[in-house]
């Protein structure tokens, strides 16, 4: 008892506990897919066929192995695979790659940090391991997919920016171009003032746009938004209540959830209303002095995008991680920083219901297990209770900051309150 409650009266220690718990989720995960899960399904196959098949002709959506939902230029990035490999030698290279790409973002994390603060070696360890280990790195890794690469764009996007260097904004842009939502963090580089980023990445885009174009033609961005945009959007999914084993990180899944009978399509413009306002009186209270501040912005940010999206998916979560760990280790409150804590913990243990029972009946207890794990897993995902938590965390820290600046007292001002 006392040994908790000297790990909870540090923040030192509830960051680096919450980064050794990630490690260990990760671990499992990497064991569960070794033992009961040998022969994991990739997404890597989508990519390459689409890279492969549009050399030849036209950009092809459907690729046979699934919809190619990228924008044309996208496939840019894929076709040294096609060019150079076959299929599964192209699957090795990219894992080999996706390892390398994501242990190098976690050194350039644990150096980030490790020039703005005092890391004593444990923590160290910790950041680079989290970073490298946890699941979303391992998952990410196990089923070849893009979002290591894409999350390590972002990351080191935003670690750029916040070093002075602007061409951050471009890494950025060159991430959007695969999945398209990293635009609206344009939202994040206006309130912070960074214009020169915006600049970047406004060119880089609009540069890579273009040259989307030369290359394919305007049929295959026009067949792109007509047939491979709006199939992302997929509402009946969440038709009648959503599956207890659908993976999105949205409110969209727990209301179809409560409300099975109301249309989906409802509730994203309820959503986004709720979460604009959230967002801009956020962006108001934190002024972006700090880089606890710039952090707090940023996640912010990026988890209201993602509330807003109905095709937001739990494995791109790792595109937190940047954010995510400088706020562990440079936020002050305790409460807001207990808050971060706890949230990675559970985000970080990423199973559903398959996996629960599945684990549950090695040990002979899944009757018990499944009692609670049932209503909890089916009416949220654990990435999802988890990024709530590390929302409430923002929003404490909105208060915090808007009343030591007084700027809560002026919002009320504003705002007209009953009485």
């Amino acid at each position: 008892m006392m040994g908790l409650k000297m790990i909870l009266s540090s923040r030192r220690r509830r960051a680096s506990t919450a980064l050794f718990a990630g490690i260990v989720a990760g671990v499992l995960t990497a064991v569960f897919f070794a033992l009961l899960r040998p022969n994991p399904p990739t997404t890597f196959d989508v990519f390459y066929f689409a890279a492969e098949k549009s050399m030849s002709g036209q950009v092809v959506y459907e690729t046979g192995h699934g919809l190619w939902t990228y924008t044309p230029a996208s496939l840019l990035y894929f076709y040294p695979y096609a060019l150079l490999f076959e299929y599964q030698s192209a699957l090795f290279v990219h894992r080999g790659l996706s390892i390398v790409v994501t242990v190098g973002y976690a050194y350039a994390l644990v150096r980030f940090l490790g020039r703005r603060i005092d890391l004593q070696r444990l923590d160290r360890i910790a950041i680079f391991g989290f970073a490298s280990l946890s699941v979303y790195p391992i998952v990410n890794v196990i089923n070849a997919s893009f979002v290591g690469v894409f999350a390590t764009f972002l990351g080191m996007g935003w670690l750029l920016i916040e070093s002075d260097y602007d061409d951050g904004g471009s890494l950025w842009a060159l991430a959007a171009i695969v999945k398209g939502y990293p635009a609206f963090w344009g939202a994040y580089l206006v309130r912070v003032r960074r214009w020169r980023a915006v600049g970047a990445a406004i060119l880089t885009g609009v540069s890579a746009t273009l040259l989307g174009v030369l290359v394919f033609g305007f049929d295959a961005y026009r067949r792109f938004f007509t047939v491979a945009g709006t199939s992302r959007v997929r509402y009946d999914q969440f038709s009648g209540g959503a599956s207890p084993d659908n993976e999105a990180v949205t409110p969209l899944r727990a209301l179809s959830q409560v409300f099975p009978n109301v249309d989906p399509a409802v509730w994203t413009p309820v959503i986004l209303v709720v979460v604009v306002c959230i967002t801009l009186i956020v962006y108001y209270l934190v002024p972006a002095d700090s880089l606890s501040d710039r952090a707090t912005l940023l996640l912010v940010t990026i988890l209201g995008v993602w509330f807003v999206m109905p095709t937001s998916q739990d494995l791109d979560t790792y595109i937190i991680y940047a954010p995510l760990l400088v706020l562990l280790y440079v936020e002050r409150h305790r409460t807001v920083q207990a808050l971060y804590a706890l949230g990675t913990i559970v985000l970080s243990y990423n199973f559903g219901r398959t996996e629960l029972r599945a684990v549950s009946e090695l040990f002979g207890v899944s009757d018990v297990v499944m009692l609670v794990g049932e209503p909890v897993l089916s009416f949220a995902t654990m990435p999802m209770y988890g990024l709530v938590i590390l929302y409430l965390g923002c929003l404490l820290k909105a208060c915090i900051r808007g009343r030591e600046s007084e700027r809560t007292e002026r919002l009320r001002k504003v705002v007209p309150t009953r009485g």
